[in-house]
């Protein structure tokens, strides 16, 4: 397969999940954290999540206490939640769309690279109208978009 078509595909699939995760963004982590607050929706003690787990109490008392200062690890994270009868989920939640992020990057790029261009034509006296150099800019955004996207990752 072609691997345009693989990375749009995967590109798509990639926004259509983190459009389904947006929503989990605007209900932030209970102040106490997602354990405790399993733990006393099922009416469970920190014991008996122990017992479960095959630990101490203070065990438990000491992952709540790392979530909270979000020290904890994904792996405990994990038996945690199968210990309580529940899934653990672990995503990253683009802030816009993936087509926003790449648009807004190759924006940078090619501006830092007309800036010295630009430069170059003022001293010379060939400078561009404002006019023509938005469209340039549109021009060569559009064209980097096109192309291999890690050349975007190249100017920070």
């Amino acid at each position: 397969m072609n691997h345009k078509f693989l990375q749009r595909a995967m590109k798509e699939q990639i926004q259509n999940y983190s459009n389904l995760l947006i929503g989990a963004l605007e209900k932030p982590r209970p102040k106490n954290g997602w354990i405790k607050v399993m733990r006393s929706v099922l009416g469970m003690s920190s014991y008996q999540l122990a017992a479960r787990m095959n630990c101490k109490q203070s065990n438990i008392i000491s992952f709540e206490k790392r979530e909270r200062e979000e020290t904890i690890s994904l792996k405990s994270l994990q038996h945690l939640a199968k210990a309580l009868n529940c899934r653990f989920v672990y995503a990253f939640v683009p802030e816009k769309t993936i087509d926003e992020i790449l648009e807004t990057q190759a924006k940078k790029v090619i501006k830092a690279q007309m800036k010295s261009i630009e430069h170059s034509m003022d001293l010379e006296q060939q400078g561009l109208t404002p006019e023509q150099k938005k469209q340039n800019e549109t021009m060569l955004v559009q064209e980097l978009l096109q192309g291999n996207h890690k050349k975007l990752w190249e100017i920070l």
